[in-house]
């Protein structure tokens, strides 16, 4: 068992230590001039007020509770705001609608611009950028007195430019990271994969790189999203997929068993027992690694698995540098450089960072709450798990200070962020799909990759 995880997953960090690139846009074209703000829609509850100017907000994230602005949040803006109102419109993706993303960009290449985007669902980010629909928040965030750079976390936000301009705004992180024990590790942040495979192959027999019940699907799905990156060039508008380190990525992948294959193995194990067991092997120096999203409550936590300490190792890089991410998390929202009324918008927009979550696993980037979250990680237990046995519950100690300062040079020391490219994920996963199930072979399937995200690339020009 070992021997096969040691082959296999190797491979998977080969990959993995090509992770995200920042990619850069070119000059901007401005888009087409703003028509006036669209009627009513239909299937919206708001009613408009004539004696208002009104913002159109184009919603892409439907229901989804992380993603989406509250509707309360909408409300109190337009309860507060005499001359000025928010009007939702949805492009959601839905069972019964699939083509909302769709039907925005094609209003927008008509000059029907929303005021307001969600950025968070499946746009083109880069391309909306390049070709100049939306406005640079620096200047905003600089001048607005409850922020101003210095209240804000700069790092995951710079990450997040293009060319220099910030054209997304969130209000918090996840932080994708890699932990385990110094013991096995080292007690450092950043590592190189002949380091990991060194440290593997100093565990005893049965012992496993991470978690056992991880599917073809799960490492598929993370894959693409985290290392595809590396094989386009957005700028020159190619991909480079026929490439030794994809073929082997696919190869790897197709190797794993099938998600049916892991729901058989742990089936009619409650997720509980699931849980436990994996915790079990950490105690035991069975597994090195565990995936894990880091904040200051979670490293409480991850602390106290991994025997009082755990090492932030992150993912192997070819250089032995920090192999961590951020992901934003919340509403992500641009304001569009056709807008009449970029202040009122920007009122709006700021709430993503005045207005948290809440999720106690979530780092926000707002000073004062990020203050908030370190101070209570330092006076206050985290709940893991309880007794089964007396149903007593058991905590992890609060950090200390120096504890509590460590995460922070960790936090700034990150230098990759995930922007998603949903409808560049998407194409690649429809046409990996059928090698994944047996239906097509590999050097096929490389083919319709160099085809048709060559030509999705070339579009974006």
């Amino acid at each position: 068992m070992k021997s096969q995880n040691n082959r296999s997953l190797a491979l998977t960090f080969v990959l993995l230590a090509l992770l995200l690139t920042a990619c850069s846009a070119g000059g901007q074209e401005p888009p087409p001039s703003q028509e006036p703000a669209p009627a009513p829609v239909p299937g919206q509850e708001q009613e408009i007020d004539p004696d208002k100017e009104v913002l159109v907000f184009a919603q892409l994230s439907g229901s989804n509770a992380d993603r989406s602005v509250r509707r309360d949040v909408i409300d109190r803006f337009n309860r507060s705001h005499d001359d000025v109102q928010i009007v939702v419109k949805d492009y959601s993706l839905t069972a019964t609608d699939d083509q909302g993303p769709d039907r925005l960009l094609v209003e927008m290449s008509a000059g029907q611009v929303p005021d307001i985007i969600d950025l968070g669902g499946s746009l083109p980010f880069h391309q909306m950028v390049k070709k100049g629909y939306l406005e640079d928040l620096w200047p905003y965030i600089e001048n607005d007195p409850e922020l101003g750079r210095e209240g804000v976390l700069e790092n995951p936000l710079k990450l997040s430019e293009v060319d220099g301009g910030l054209y997304m705004l969130f209000g918090g992180v996840e932080i994708r990271t890699l932990v385990s024990s110094p013991a096995l590790v080292g007690d450092r942040t950043g590592w190189t994969l002949q380091e990991l495979r060194d440290a593997f192959a100093a565990m005893p027999e049965g012992s496993t790189i991470m978690s056992f019940n991880t599917s073809r699907e799960e490492i598929a799905g993370f894959l693409m999203r985290y290392s595809v990156e590396a094989y386009v060039d957005r700028e020159a508008g190619t991909c480079s997929f026929d490439d030794p380190s994809f073929r082997s990525l696919m190869e790897f992948v197709q190797m794993l068993p099938g998600i049916e294959e892991v729901e058989e193995e742990i089936g009619g194990i409650d997720y509980i027992d699931v849980v436990r067991d994996a915790r079990s092997r950490q105690q035991k120096g069975l597994q090195l690694l565990e995936e894990i999203d880091m904040s200051f409550r979670e490293l409480q936590i991850q602390d106290m698995l991994w025997g009082g300490r755990c090492a932030m190792i992150g993912y192997p890089t070819e250089d032995g540098s920090g192999g961590s991410m951020f992901r934003p998390r919340g509403p992500q929202l641009g304001i569009s450089a056709t807008c009449g009324n970029k202040e009122a918008a920007w009122e709006f927009v700021r709430t993503v960072m005045t207005n948290p979550s809440g999720e106690s696993f979530d780092t926000p980037l707002k000073r004062d709450q990020y203050e908030m979250k370190r101070n209570a990680a330092m006076t206050v237990k985290a709940p893991l798990d309880f007794d089964p046995v007396t149903h007593e519950e058991i905590t992890a100690p609060p950090l200390t200070e120096e504890r509590a300062g460590e995460f922070d040079d960790f936090f700034n020391s990150i230098d990759k962020i995930d922007i998603w490219d949903g409808s560049l994920i998407s194409l690649i996963q429809e046409i990996c799909d059928p090698y994944f199930a047996g239906a097509k072979d590999l050097d096929e399937t490389i083919r319709l990759l160099q085809n048709r995200v060559g030509l999705y690339l070339s579009e974006q020009m």
